[in-house]
């Protein structure tokens, strides 16, 4: 197309008063395609040739550059001589990865299996300590010895007992252990855990210590059979937990600790199978006050026993049942963190009035559980009521005879709140009448306690079958161990249940006759729980059985569970930008990390992938293949590819492992490898000359070598441990163990240095040939002239490197390889931080990637790339990235092998740019240029994002925040292409707390009722957590027996201690986090700011289009103007160009805009924002449809269970009139 006038379409600036969107702002625009020979001559346009010869100048120059400073050619031939080419088979990779994962996790299976074992019998065979005996032994000033995990190595820190253990704790020798998490074990003992809420003194607690001390060999057995063991544990139903190794507990003594092993996700699993739960809350006018706050608190505790496995929903009634969540009505919800999260924000405003219907409720409730009974919905295991009132004035019978008996499917639990209430026979007899427990909760204090007691009347069913003994897998969630720590790791956990084998049980029953309590002994059947036994598997550890260098760049795996949530996957984001956990951050689905190129809005659900995620659910092996969108740097830049899918389920597990490989390039491996033994025999050369200097680093997180106990043999770095390694492999007699360990039970294996390690064998002699095939890179030599690269190419290779990096302003080169070695060299250090610190794991680097990628686009090319800027600007000091991808070619097919880069000053970056912009070509003088006032020179990724700018804090901006009106014209003709992209992990965080201007000028008396409600809310928190009221009178925080008083266990006999609520301060949902020992959660987190919400969010993002800057194979450049001033018809009219060229070799562009006719200009940044759903579309929540299989196992009924009579009778406290008055004024002061 010729550049004449009447071939270019001018346009017409719209009147502010037309409607129009930004979307729209392409019609200010004309552009026309002209080719490079055509110029115009006249005075106002652009010198459209010298721009082009600029472009090609500056490409040039920058790749001559970076080929010699990264020694592309000899790192190149090198591999391009000696390395194969293999074709990737997914089918057979996922499967040999798979395999791998079931050995291991049947490994851990047998593990918990022995403990599970061990722990029924000794708890049969060890003799039993009565509170009588407890008694005595305290009387006699004696202690039953034990680790307590909450009172180790704690000292004085000053006074004259400075540096002794403080009173009843004990000093136990710890090393710190890479394995466990880098915190301080004792692998020789375990240490028991016992909460807050639960009295250690008790019969139950203390036998179960005792019994339980003897399964320390069993945990030293498997650790030393299987060494990729971790934290093994048995969690009590008594509420303690043993765990080995023996660790110090995160919280001191003193420190409020808030971990209760029942609340646990790997115990709650286990205890009992899933379940269908209806929670029945009463707000009728005589639950106010107190009452009401115990009410909602029972109701958050219940919502901490579920998991995803769960169903759930909460209707609060007094004449008429309303759910809490008006979008729940009539329906059972999945239990997972979002849903839980939207019933306890239901839970929290709640009115009382009006007088109690339960007929209605419990009709509500029943109709609900059989819908979703009949049409296979919901858990079709357990089916639960959980009435919440403070008493019911008849038990009801019609109702249970209607919809519950013969057959009773659903159990009813019962929860009667208030000390005051006498009368609690009707909801007694409903709780007994239906497979139930009732529960009579007097104070906050006692909440978790009686809320619990309704696991092990669920498990009954599974105890009485003795010989089943389920076990289950939970999803990804934080491993407790770690929460001390900055990084957060992520871990499952596998466990089963563990039974009482004794079927019958002696009970001590205490009547009142004549006003005189009498004790009776009688045997009743039992169906008891002991506990849990469980072990943990970091999801880390998964990831190893997955090694990243046979995955290749851009490839990755990931693991789906029943539920089609994620338990790994590169796009798997639990942390928010504060480093806090997200809401959901377990509950992520598939669908929401795998993002479909599409059209469609957001959660339009793709076909290729929803069929890929039923066969994984259901744990079927497959292929598939579809496009899609990868983000990369927090979601400012994005990559659209196609993939091709590997899956297969993993046997014994609810899992199922996926593999993703990007087409082409993904589906071949470079190989070379360096035989040791051979290199030796035949050239006589030590290996270890390979790694001279310091400038290398490998992958911290792969495994190369290592011993499989951290005891053996301890390395200051990964690089100390690889270099051992290389040294024993050049030794006589060497063999390469490169199979994972297996459990063995042979004694003589036990801990021998020679052997007991492993050794992945192809990484360590691929890490071998890299090392010697970029041996070139770190000397300081200059090359061998190539003849046919005359010009600076040959001038270049004069040099010696350092004198390049000056002459140059570079600051580093380095090389990545395939094995993840990095080498580099520099001549300064710019950033506080040095290269190498933040880039060891090179392979995973967005530049790494972009390289990769890049060379199907331009092989010949760097990726350049600078840090982002929000407006400050880019100093001289900071840098400019370039990367190169090495490719191997042979037989039509190519891998990647390693990629080359360095880093440039920005300023001599920016000054290379600008000497070669401020001239003509062949010295010819130029009335305008990039230095002149009237042209405005940009280079531009292929994002969109300026690289050089004539203003300096431009650089690291998006270009549509300078001129989105010219950005958008580049859109409109497809230089660049919009791509949006959803992020179904975000958190919004809204404001809370908004009042009227007008509540500034306040009363004095306002100001003194929120002190005093601060004052007393402070109060009872003091109360409950450090048990003050306990320490006044022991009574005020023990139950007392009554005339309905259960009746005690002789064999199972507690006395309950100081219990404060579980479900005001910790919650699945919400779960608490340890940072400088004080415990966060997200609710809290942003107290009186912010509160936060999972929220899906969007942005658009745009890709460079190259092949419009080209004409056939010779570069084209985009032209186009803009008229200016149309608005005003008394100004001077004036057009304003534009031309932009495509840099060679770099996936760059340069942009120059005529700046003469001086324009308006609109701005657009990229951002986040939040997809706004229309209200009434809300309750249509996409995510709550899809496809979810239930667990295999449903233990939830025995014929014999109905010979089980202990269903609860009560119990009263006397009232603790310091925590009464407290909590009264609290409440009238929060009403006023």
């Amino acid at each position: 197309m010729s550049g004449t006038p009447s071939s270019e379409l001018h346009c017409t600036v719209l009147s502010r008063r037309e409607t129009m969107t930004s979307t729209k702002l392409v019609f200010l625009f004309s552009v026309a395609v002209i080719s490079l020979g055509t110029v115009r001559t006249a005075e106002a346009d652009l010198p459209h040739v010298e721009i082009s010869n600029w472009a090609i100048r500056f490409g040039a120059q920058m790749w001559e550059i970076g080929k010699q400073v990264t020694r592309i050619r000899e790192i190149k031939e090198r591999y391009q001589s000696e390395a194969k080419i293999e074709q990737v088979d997914g089918f057979a990779m996922v499967k040999e990865m798979a395999e791998e994962m079931e050995n291991m996790m049947g490994d851990k299976i047998e593990a918990i299996k022995r403990i599970m074992d061990a722990a029924e019998q000794l708890s049969v065979s060890h003799p039993r300590l009565s509170r009588q005996d407890l008694y005595e032994m305290r009387q006699r000033a004696e202690t039953i010895e034990y680790y307590n995990a909450k009172r180790l190595n704690m000292y004085h820190k000053s006074g004259p007992r400075a540096g002794e253990l403080l009173d009843n704790h004990k000093e136990l020798i710890m090393s710190n252990s890479q394995h466990f998490g880098n915190v301080g074990v004792n692998t020789s003992v375990s240490a028991v855990h016992v909460p807050t809420n639960v009295f250690d003194g008790g019969p139950d607690v203390m036998n179960g210590i005792l019994w339980s001390e003897q399964l320390d060999r069993i945990f030293m057995t498997n650790y030393e059979s299987d060494p990729s063991l971790t934290w093994q544990y048995f969690g009590s139903s008594t509420g303690f937990m043993r765990q080995y190794p023996a660790t110090k507990w995160g919280q001191g003594e003193w420190e409020p600790d808030l971990f209760d092993c029942r609340l646990r996700p790997w115990y709650l699993q286990a205890a009992a199978s899933p379940k269908d739960m209806i929670i029945l809350v009463d707000t009728s006018g005589s639950m106010t006050g107190v009452r009401k706050e115990i009410a909602k608190h029972v109701v958050l505790t219940l919502l901490d026993t579920l998991s995803e496995n769960d169903f759930i929903n909460i209707y609060k009634f007094s004449e008429v049942p309303v759910p809490v969540v008006p979008c729940f009505k009539d329906k059972l919800v999945q239990a997972n963190l979002e849903n839980v999260r939207e019933l306890r924000n239901g839970m929290m405003e709640s009115e009382t009035s009006d007088i109690a219907n339960f007929t209605s409720a419990f009709t509500t409730a029943f109709e609900i559980l059989a819908k979703y009974n009949r049409t296979t919905q919901g858990s079709q295991c357990n089916q639960a009521i959980m009435l919440v009132t403070d008493g019911a004035p008849v038990g009801y019978r019609e109702i249970f005879e209607k919809y519950n008996w013969p057959h009773k499917p659903v159990r009813v639990f019962t929860y009667v709140i208030g000390r005051e209430i006498i009368d609690t026979a009707a909801t007694n007899w409903m709780a007994c009448a239906n497979k139930g427990y009732f529960a009579r909760v007097t104070s906050l204090a006692e909440v978790r306690e009686q809320v619990l007691k309704y696991i092990p009347v669920l498990s009954r069913p599974m105890v009485m079958y003795q010989k089943d003994h389920p076990v289950i897998w939970t999803s990804a969630y934080i491993d407790i161990a770690t929460r001390t720590k900055p990084k957060f790791l992520m871990a499952i956990s596998v466990a089963t249940p563990v039974y009482d084998r004794k079927n019958f049980s002696n009970i001590i029953e205490k009547i009142l006759i004549n006003d005189i309590w009498e004790e009776k002994t009688r045997t009743v059947r039992t169906a008891n729980l002991l506990g849990v036994a469980g072990t943990d598997i970091p999801v880390t550890e998964l990831k190893k059985r997955t090694p990243a260098y046979k995955l290749g760049v851009n490839g990755y795996s990931f693991i789906v569970n029943n539920n089609g949530f994620v338990l790994h996957h590169p796009d798997h984001r639990p942390l928010d930008a504060d480093g806090l956990l997200k809401p959901n951050y377990n509950t992520v689905d598939l669908s929401e990390v795998e993002l479909v190129d599409s059209d469609g809005g957001p959660r339009e659900n793709d076909t290729y992938l929803m069929t890929m995620r039923r066969e994984m659910i259901e744990r079927r092996e497959g292929e598939t293949s579809f496009k899609v969108r990868v983000h990369h740097d927090g979601m400012r830049r994005v990559s659209v590819r196609r993939q091709r899918y590997y899956y297969r389920g993993l046997k014994g597990t609810p899992y199922s492992l996926g593999l993703a490989l990007p087409d082409g390039y993904g589906h071949f491996r470079v190989v070379a490898e360096t035989e040791v033994k051979r290199l030796m025999a035949d050239h006589n050369i030590n290996v270890s000359s390979f790694f001279s200097g310091k400038n290398w680093k490998i992958h911290p997180d792969w495994i190369y070598c290592r011993y499989n106990y951290d005891h053996l043999k301890s390395f200051d770095s990964p690089e100390a441990q690889v270099m051992h390694f290389v040294d024993r492999t050049q030794r006589e007699r060497w063999r390469w163990n490169s199979k994972h360990p297996r459990p063995s039970h042979d004694s003589a294996r036990s801990h021998k240095q020679d052997d007991n390690f492993y050794c992945d064998k192809h990484l360590m002699q691929s890490l071998i040939f890299d090392a010697q095939a970029t041996e070139v890179f770190d000397k300081n030599i200059s090359l061998s002239i190539d003849r046919q690269d005359p010009g600076l190419g040959m001038l270049m290779a004069l040099l010696a490197r350092h004198a390049m990096f000056k002459l140059f302003g570079i600051s580093v080169a380095f090389v990545a390889t395939r094995s993840g070695l990095l080498r580099w060299q520099d001549i300064s250090t710019i950033d506080d931080k040095h290269f190498s610190e933040a880039n060891l794991n090179a392979i995973d680097q967005t530049w790494y990637k972009r390289a990769v990628d890049q060379y199907s686009v331009e092989p010949d090319s760097f990726v350049y790339s600078v840090p982002f800027s929000t407006g400050t600007g880019i100093t001289n000091e900071s840098v400019v990235t370039a990367s190169h991808a090495i490719f191997v070619e042979k037989g039509g097919y190519k891998a990647p092998a390693a990629v080359v880069g360095l880093q440039y000053k920005n300023s001599a970056f920016r000054e290379t740019f600008f000497n070669i912009t401020s001239g003509c070509t062949g010295g010819v003088q130029c009335r305008r240029t990039c230095s002149s006032g009237d042209l405005s020179c940009y280079v531009v990724d292929n994002h969109g994002y300026i690289v050089i700018s004539k203003e300096e804090r431009d650089t690291g901006r998006f270009f549509g925040e300078i001129d989105w009106l010219v950005m958008d014209s580049l859109i409109h003709y497809g230089v660049f292409k919009r791509v949006r992209i959803y992020d179904y992990q975000a958190v919004c965080k809204d404001m809370q707390g908004h009042r009227s201007a007008a509540n500034f000028i306040l009363t004095p008396l306002r100001y003194m009722k929120w002190f005093v409600q601060w004052m007393v809310g402070r109060a009872t928190w003091l109360i409950l957590q450090t048990q003050i009221a306990h320490l006044m009178n022991p009574d005020w925080a023990w139950a007392m027996e009554q005339e309905q008083a259960d009746y005690h266990n002789e064999d199972n006999d507690e006395s309950p201690g100081p219990t404060p609520t579980g479900g005001e301060f910790m919650a699945d949902g919400d779960i608490s986090i340890i940072v400088h020992d004080e415990a966060v959660t997200m609710d809290n987190a942003y107290a009186n700011k912010t509160r936060p919400r999972p929220c899906d969010q969007q942005a658009d993002l745009y890709v460079l289009q190259p092949e419009k800057l080209f004409k056939g194979d010779k570069p084209d450049s985009v032209k186009g103007k803009q008229n200016c001033n149309s608005n005003n018809l008394g100004a001077r009219q004036c057009e304003r160009h534009y031309s932009t060229h495509k840099i060679p070799h770099s996936n760059l562009l340069l942009l120059v805009i005529d700046t003469t006719c001086r324009c308006e200009t609109q701005k657009q940044k990229i951002e986040m924002e939040e997809v706004r759903v229309n209200e009434s579309l809300f309750c249509e929540r996409p995510q709550e449809n899809l496809y979810r299989l239930r667990p295999s196992v449903c233990l939830s009924y025995h014929p014999e269970e109905e010979e089980i009579k202990q269903c609860g009778k009560g119990s009263l406290q006397l009232p603790s009139l310091l925590l009464m008055t407290t909590t009264i004024i609290y409440s009238i002061l929060k009403a006023i």
